[in-house]
């Protein structure tokens, strides 16, 4: 039923049950809902079941629903046809349960040879090139609408069938945070960070018009006229973002999002009335506790007298990522708290071989507090509780950071006293310590 020709069926197995690469089953390997030369047969489960067959657990979870299935198909009232299409879906859903366990000592050899290339990396490319490391504190979705399955994609490598971050994920975030950075920096500190993201990312004509990106986030006059120092043409970016491979063994697990009103969502209905069927659309995810090894490289040279060397980009790619991995996440989904990563060290072009071991003393207070707190506060419990740690943080950039990064932006817009963030910092048992917190930020409540 998985289309395939009878060569590859021979070595494969007729559904593929030898192979134990992820990204072959779910991309070369999927079933089909309908069947060539069956045009009247048709099999809802097709989606949820490929996606079973690249998950945690998947295999037991096939197994569990050709239970079901059976069982079903031999009920006292059920028809004669709905018997056999019952028995038909256990029969695939049980072929489709016989997967092929990964080699632990091959994902343990990709583990050692992405750790083995950043090492290589560093030693090849030098001061020209930045290798950290990075963890997940949440779920992460890549490449959703991708996949063959719609909006239910996942980035994987094709030789290994493991979980990859695309460079060209990495540079996106990267370039976001540091445009909203240059947005919102001092007009002293504007000019330089547009200056290295124009070296960093690269510029055309319309990135340096009044609505391009760098005109909208340092000011069109700005913009034109750093732009003016590189020739006032377009500018090949002097950075390579390098697809960030896992170090450790990311586990893909099986995530769901779950509509209550598909008929009102699909517009045969006027209300979204509290009596629909939720219909569930499941999708892949990686699991929390992954972690990914990250290289930038400049791979051209820095253009002479403009004030800044090569160390001077790397070190601010560096914080750009580091802000855009643990305030604002990767991939897709990220305002739900998918895509979150863990602070990474703060020690510029520092490389971890291994899974990290950092304890909360290796972190600034400000890293310290996002870690303990970003994904465990809530304003009915714990938030006045984590005031006075807040609090303590004497800087101040970097307490406005941590508050960046645990309070959402969602939230910092609604900036009204009667909003239950805002009662936390203003009333109870900690409220001189958030008066203090909002006193430093200059944040206004109205």
């Amino acid at each position: 039923m998985i289309p395939m020709s009878p060569d590859v069926a021979e070595l494969v197995g007729d559904w593929a049950d030898q192979v134990d690469n992820r990204s072959l089953l779910y991309e070369k390997f999927a079933l089909p809902k309908k069947w060539v030369g069956k045009p009247d047969e048709k099999l809802n489960e097709a989606g949820r079941w490929s996606l079973l067959r690249i998950v945690r657990r998947g295999g037991d979870l096939l197994q569990k629903d050709a239970s079901r299935l059976d069982r079903e198909s031999r009920g006292e009232s059920v028809t004669p046809s709905v018997r056999d299409r019952k028995q038909r879906d256990a029969d695939v859903a049980s072929n489709m349960g016989r997967i092929a366990r990964a080699d632990s000592e091959l994902i343990r050899a990709v583990n050692q040879n992405a750790a083995r290339f950043l090492a290589d990396l560093r030693t090849t490319y030098g001061d020209n090139v930045i290798t950290f490391e990075a963890t997940l504190a949440s779920r992460l979705i890549l490449n959703l609408a991708g996949g063959v399955v719609e909006n239910a994609g996942i980035s994987l490598d094709r030789c290994f069938g493991l979980p990859l971050i695309p460079g060209s994920a990495v540079k996106g975030i990267t370039r976001s945070q540091a445009l909203w950075e240059i947005r919102n920096a001092n007009p002293e500190d504007r000019t330089r960070l547009l200056k290295v993201a124009l070296l960093l990312f690269g510029f055309s004509a319309n990135d340096i018009k009044p609505k391009g990106d760098f005109a909208w986030a340092g000011g069109p006059g700005d913009a034109a006229a750093v732009a003016m120092e590189f020739g006032n043409g377009d500018l090949k970016g002097c950075a390579s973002f390098l697809p960030a491979y896992p170090t450790n063994c990311p586990e893909i697990v099986l995530d769901m999002v779950n509509p209550h009103y598909p008929e009102y969502y699909g517009g045969r209905r006027s209300r979204a009335d509290d009596n629909e069927s939720p219909v569930p659309n499941y999708f892949p995810a990686v699991k929390e506790g992954g972690t990914f090894g990250f290289a930038v490289l400049i791979n051209r040279s820095v253009p002479a007298g403009i004030g800044l060397n090569t160390g001077d980009i790397l070190d601010q790619a560096r914080r750009w990522i580091d802000s855009a991995l643990s305030q604002k996440g990767l991939g897709a989904k990220t305002a739900a708290g998918y895509g979150w990563f863990e602070p990474c060290a703060r020690q510029t072009k520092a490389l971890v071989s291994a899974p990290p071991t950092s304890t909360k003393s290796d972190l600034s207070p400000a890293d310290a507090f996002i870690l303990k707190w970003r994904s465990r506060l809530n304003t009915k419990d714990n938030f006045p509780v984590a005031l006075p740690e807040l609090a303590a943080i004497s800087d101040d950039a970097e307490l406005r950071r941590a508050f960046e990064a645990v309070v959402p932006e969602n939230e910092r817009r609604r900036n009204r006293r009667n909003h239950p963030y805002w009662q936390a910092f203003t009333s109870g048992k900690f409220g001189d310590a958030g008066r203090n917190i909002l006193a430093r930020l200059g944040f206004t409540l109205t």
